[in-house]
């Protein structure tokens, strides 16, 4: 299960705490969607009290947390066949992407429906009340744990026009002087980070089978196939099902070479046998740093690789990922360390 840092339990404390008071008080059993869903004991306890639930979850490793909670998650809501008597939204780390999800909620919600979300004084709370304010004309709100928990009603002030701009914001849309699709809430979403700018500076021609690891919305992999015309097939490879959807929307053009697997890299099986691997690794879950979280990805890369694959990978240069690296491959070296990163080569 993705750690979470003490502010986001709080706030997911609050948010289910208040779901089940809320059903409680309802008159029968509600359809109840929760927008960015979390795993959590009173989950259960909202199913038990409900006439119908629905979970929306994008991210693998949330997503599987919630399965071993006897919770099936969709990935965008859009295959739920009821609206919602109450709705529960706990906030993304991107705001574009709350404001998203804030609009989604609003919109499969009845009239007459109440939303309620729950956020961490330090991760903007306040702001995303006066969005929900602006949206529905009116909320209310509490304070505890340092955490703010707010809800408003669908009423007819509700704001549809608000709610379409937020949702086109949101949706997946070509980037600025690039002819890429991306998403808010991916990572650099708008632009190409430097780290992976620098590795593509030093990639060689690659041939045969590959595989570019924690893929995002496929920039790594657009940039190979144009300048590698010997690649046979191409898996892509992302625990983020949005970033996927927009990596295969960026590779159309060689849909035929490619494969594209929503996985969990840390946990399930990746392809393997594989001629090389490219990565850029995370090392962030939400809100919280986590170091060795990109150390299990670069591990199970390293592992995908045949007898004499190789890895190219990009990583921020005090991060350590030698030993890993050290622990699988046959050689490693460091290319180049520039602008606060490193690239880094090795065979298997």
């Amino acid at each position: 299960m993705p750690k979470i840092d003490l502010p986001c339990s709080l706030a997911i404390d609050l948010l289910y705490q208040a779901g089940v008071v809320s059903c409680e008080q309802f008159e029968g059993q509600p359809d109840v969607h929760i927008w960015h869903a979390q795993a959590h004991g009173n989950i259960q306890v909202l199913k038990s009290l409900t006439a119908s639930l629905g979970c929306q979850q994008s991210f693998k490793p949330e997503s599987d947390a919630l399965k071993n909670l006897g919770i099936q998650a969709s990935c965008n809501g859009d295959d739920w066949d009821t609206g919602s008597d109450l709705a529960l939204l706990f906030p993304y780390k991107n705001k574009q992407q709350t404001l998203f999800y804030m609009a989604k909620a609003m919109q499969r919600l009845k009239t007459g429906g109440r939303i309620i979300m729950a956020c961490a004084n330090i991760h903007g709370a306040k702001s995303y009340q006066h969005a929900l304010v602006s949206l529905t004309g009116h909320a209310d709100a509490k304070s505890k744990s340092k955490c703010r928990i707010f809800s408003a009603r669908k009423t007819s002030v509700y704001d549809e026009n608000l709610a379409q701009q937020w949702l086109q914001a949101g949706e997946m849309q070509q980037l600025a002087g690039l002819d890429l699709y991306s998403q808010a809430g991916l990572f650099s979403w708008k632009q190409a980070d430097m780290g992976s700018q620098l590795l593509l500076s030093h990639l060689p021609k690659l041939a045969g089978e590959g595989m570019d690891l924690c893929c995002g919305y496929g920039l790594l992999s657009v940039y190979i196939f144009q300048h590698s015309p010997n690649i046979q097939s191409l898996q892509l490879v992302d625990a983020e099902w949005q970033a996927l959807r927009c990596a295969q929307k960026n590779t159309e053009a060689w849909i035929n070479q490619c494969v594209y697997h929503c996985l969990d890299a840390t946990h399930d099986a990746l392809p393997n046998r594989l001629d090389w691997v490219v990565c850029n690794p995370p090392f962030h879950t939400g809100q919280t740093r986590e170091v060795g979280l990109g150390q299990e990805i670069v591990a199970k890369g390293c592992q995908s690789l045949k007898r004499g694959g190789e890895i190219w990978m990009v990583a921020n240069r005090q991060l350590p990922y030698e030993h890993i690296l050290g622990q699988h491959l046959r050689e490693h070296h460091t290319i180049i360390e520039a602008d606060g990163f490193k690239i880094i080569h090795g065979v298997r």
